[in-house]
């Protein structure tokens, strides 16, 4: 069954426990150890005995390879202060479900079962009992409940996902310590998979009894306390202290409680040059043998700026596994060289990105003007087709990769081999009509296109060097491709920040990024229509859809309306053939449109390991919403 579709199989249907041992051998007695590392503590009654620490039905997980050994410390590197997204891919991935490491089905977690209603308004989860988070305190309902209401604080900003959605308000229901539920105003089709993806996180991320404290509705005095700790508001205490939308301060603060593998020793914050985690003591998962999970005692990140660094780093055998800024093409045969001599070897990562670079026109640009050019398809179509992908391929991809526009990968049940190809051909001269039917005005004595008005065209395209080198290499390549059909182009190198701030203002022509939703065509649709904020091509239609900063929302073109009332269908169906069939015509709708261009199908990328590293499996599929490496359980890897 699709990984994407799995889901809709249980609309309707009972999870039970007996599901879940049979999918994860959670009930199986074991004799449970722990870490030697441990025992000074037990011994001195600092902890209590592993017995008591672990739940009452720990989650039994079978190594890739075999059972390990503890100790040692997993070494890898943060491109700088705010590369959050690594830790969130190596330690913050424990949800109420998970993927299987296939990412062909959700399987319980911190939730051993569950069930839903026939009409998906209603799911009924039940954690493990006898939970802790990492200081020992109880992991209950009463946790899942206190997210819940701070999230719906209309006034707090510390994300929400799908508790804040306003196309489909949910309530919660809990029943006993171990057992709520989740009650939706309408049917709701695609939970597990949210609830399965790094995004089901927040959901068990926020502690009642920690996080409580900075809660006007737990604490009266919280107004109070925030104003005697410096801040203006609870809410802005509360998110310094236990936001999961910022991830960078949920790394930032080591009081914060974890469900996780590790906890932060030495945290991240904006000059931090390490960052550190050690083993969480209360992990509730165990090997097949009943020894405590993980294996590996602590991670270590080196934060660096340089990629040089990173990358000299890993050449010496100093970082142990990473697939993540130094696993660039250009890099990839120094790595293959140097394999022996660093002691590591290479492992192959199938992609889920439906793109290597997505160019992404401002088609809400505040210049009616421009958006009168951007929005216009035929000067989309125009780019694209004056853009010569093969060489691109040639030169900055050493020949990997097919020419592509942004749509679902071939491995897809939603591949359209028509829609991946359109307008890929190089063609100047059916450019030339296309932009002279878009209304260009004409090319000045320098042979560069005008603005129908006759004033100067250029075009300035926003990047980030230090985040993908190759993009640089790509837009240079494509400056000069378009120049030589009249299309004038600027490379504006920024950093991140500067490049998520100017989104909301509008203050750009156009921004690039990878392509998502390559493989999780319905959970990542940013580019078919506009989804997210992440849907920088129509930042302001996002905001109308999603309820979001009002001040700069517009209603959309009638085309886009028309995806976002299919999509509210598809997310409130609860059969995964209609919602195949509803993901089918938005898409067709994205074909006829084409909102943004691609540039080519990357091919397999790869990872670094040491030789010394075990129960990592050698083809890892890569992926956001399957944050790869979490879902292959880095917490029973182990050093030989």
């Amino acid at each position: 069954m699709n990984s994407r579709l799995w889901h809709g199989a249980y609309a309707g249907r009972v999870v039970t426990g007996a599901l879940t041992a049979v999918l994860m051998l959670s009930t199986v007695a074991l004799a449970q150890q722990q870490s030697p590392i441990l025992d000074p503590l037990v011994a001195d009654g600092t902890l209590p005995p592993v017995a008591e620490r672990l739940p009452t039905n720990p989650l039994v997980v079978t190594p890739v390879e075999t059972v390990g050994k503890y100790g040692g410390t997993w070494h890898s590197g943060l491109r700088g202060g705010l590369d959050n997204a690594w830790i969130g891919r190596t330690v913050g991935y424990d949800g109420l479900v998970r993927y299987d490491r296939e990412w062909n089905k959700v399987i319980p977690n911190l939730a051993e079962s569950w069930e839903i209603s026939e009409d998906a308004k209603t799911y009924t989860f039940h954690l493990r009992a006898g939970l802790k988070w990492n200081n020992g305190k109880p992991f209950t309902s009463a946790d899942i409940a206190f997210a819940v209401d701070l999230l719906h604080e209309p006034t707090y900003a510390g994300g929400g996902g799908f508790v804040k959605s306003p196309q489909n308000p949910v309530s919660i229901e809990v029943v006993d310590d171990t057992t709520f539920k989740f009650v939706f105003e309408k049917p709701n089709g695609v939970l597990l998979d949210e609830l399965a993806s790094i995004n089901g996180l927040t959901i068990v991320s926020l502690s009642k009894d920690y996080c409580g404290q900075f809660y006007p509705k737990t604490n009266p005095n919280a107004a109070a306390d925030a104003k005697a700790a410096g801040f203006e508001t609870w809410e802005l205490y509360m998110q310094d202290r236990c936001s999961w939308a910022t991830e960078t301060i949920r790394w930032a603060n080591p009081e914060l409680p974890f469900m996780n593998a590790w906890m932060v020793k030495e945290p991240l914050k904006g000059d931090s040059t390490r960052v550190t985690f050690e083993r969480n003591p209360y992990y509730w998962k165990v090997d097949t043998e009943g020894n405590q999970l993980p294996y590996i005692d602590t991670l270590e990140m080196r934060v660096s700026d340089s990629l040089e660094e990173l990358t000299l780093m890993a050449l010496n055998g100093e970082i142990d596994f990473q697939d993540r800024h130094i696993n660039t093409i250009i890099n990839q045969p120094i790595f293959f060289d140097g394999q022996e001599a660093g002691g590591y070897h290479l492992g192959t990562e199938v992609s889920s990105f439906s793109n290597s670079m997505v160019l992404q026109f401002n088609l809400n640009h505040p210049d009616p003007a421009r958006r009168a050019v951007f929005g216009n398809k035929d000067f989309r179509i125009g780019i694209s087709e004056a853009i010569d992908r093969q060489e691109i391929i040639d030169v900055a991809f050493t020949g990997q990769g097919t020419p592509s526009q942004v749509a679902p990968r071939p491995e897809s049940p939603f591949y359209d081999e028509e829609m991946s190809t359109q307008y890929t051909t190089l063609d100047p001269e059916d450019a030339a009509k296309h932009f002279e039917a878009a209304g260009l005005g004409a090319k000045n004595a320098d042979g560069f296109y005008t603005m129908p008005d006759g004033s100067p065209l250029v075009v300035t395209i926003d990047t980030i060097a230090a985040l993908h080198p190759e993009w640089v290499d790509m837009l240079e390549m494509m400056q000069l491709q378009l120049a030589a059909v009249g299309i004038k182009v600027e490379i504006n190198s920024i950093d991140r920040t500067l490049y998520y701030d100017k989104r909301p203002t509008g203050d750009y022509d156009a921004q690039i990024w990878t392509g998502d939703g390559g493989l999780e065509v319905m959970q990542e649709p940013r580019y078919y229509f506009p989804f997210s904020p992440e849907s920088v091509w129509a930042f302001r239609w996002q905001a109308w859809y999603n309820g979001t900063t009002p001040e700069i929302a517009e209603e959309p073109a009638d085309w886009a309306k028309k995806q976002m009332e299919l999509y509210t269908q598809l997310r409130a169906e609860g059969d995964a053939d209609k919602r195949s069939a509803l993901m089918k015509q938005i898409l067709a709708i994205t074909k006829e449109n084409f909102p943004v261009i691609g540039i080519n199908l990357p091919g397999d990328g790869y990872y670094l390991a040491k030789n010394n590293l075990h129960n990592i499996p050698d083809t890892l599929k890569q992926a956001y919403l399957f944050p790869t490496p979490a879902p292959y359980d880095p917490f029973q890897w182990y050093f030989e």
